[in-house]
């Protein structure tokens, strides 16, 4: 398939970084003829009470078969263990998905969340650049990026940490689907990626994002140069 075969694309974002993160990737594909930026419940002014699983669900079994869905850390790792995620005829694109943290875990995140909410955050996003030689410079990117835009209410990142914390991991799987592509950060220091590597006995495709940090977008090259391949391929 062709980049400019595609009706959609959907772009959803993770936790704690808004739709926002995609307004630079979004012109990488100025053939499409017409894309979305999801806002999950929680992440802009007139959220309503709607929990983002249901978003979620409700875009996989929506989307066509022309439309292609990608999605970052949290929301890639809800798509990976949605009932609706085999239902889905659009191309997916994963990246990142945040199945389980590589250091510490998700109870002392949230703990430390609650205790002091401004350096639990700054650090978070430390951890999301930090891999590469740019982790500095993209710090202080990445941080007023999150401060310049609508922040998310403590309660609603408790719950969805809440949430990660019992996904239940014990029988995870994905059955092979041609049309769905795992990007892993080799740089990743947020993310434990074995637990998706083990994905590649399902001869699921995963592709490395090399030198890249948990959170890739400030170096979109190639991100969009790897899924024109991917379409083009497909």
């Amino acid at each position: 398939m062709l980049i400019q075969n595609l009706d959609k694309i959907i772009f959803i974002h993770g936790w704690l970084f808004g739709s926002y993160i995609w307004k630079n990737i979004q012109g990488c594909f100025p053939n499409v003829s017409s894309s979305e930026l999801v806002s999950l419940p929680g992440y802009h002014k007139s959220s309503t009470n709607e929990h983002s699983r249901k978003v979620i669900d409700s875009i996989l079994g929506s989307s066509k078969k022309d439309d292609m869905i990608i999605a970052y850390s949290y929301t890639a790792a809800r798509i990976l263990l949605s009932s609706e995620l085999n239902k889905c005829d659009a191309t997916i694109i994963l990246i990142n998905p945040f199945l389980k943290p590589k250091t510490s875990t998700i109870t002392i995140l949230r703990d430390n969340l609650i205790e002091d909410f401004d350096n639990s955050v700054k650090k978070f996003i430390f951890e999301c650049v930090k891999g590469n030689s740019l982790a500095k410079k993209n710090f202080i990117k990445l941080k007023n990026l999150f401060y310049t835009n609508y922040i998310p209410k403590k309660d609603s990142l408790i719950a969805e940490l809440d949430e990660m914390a019992n996904f239940d991991l014990s029988e995870f799987k994905v059955n092979f689907r041609e049309n769905l592509v795992i990007l892993l950060s080799d740089c990743d220091e947020v993310c434990d990626t074995k637990i998706i590597n083990t994905l590649k006995h399902h001869k699921m495709k995963i592709l490395p994002l090399k030198n890249s940090p948990h959170y890739p977008f400030f170096d979109l090259k190639e991100i969009c140069e790897t899924i024109e391949l991917l379409l083009q391929k497909s």
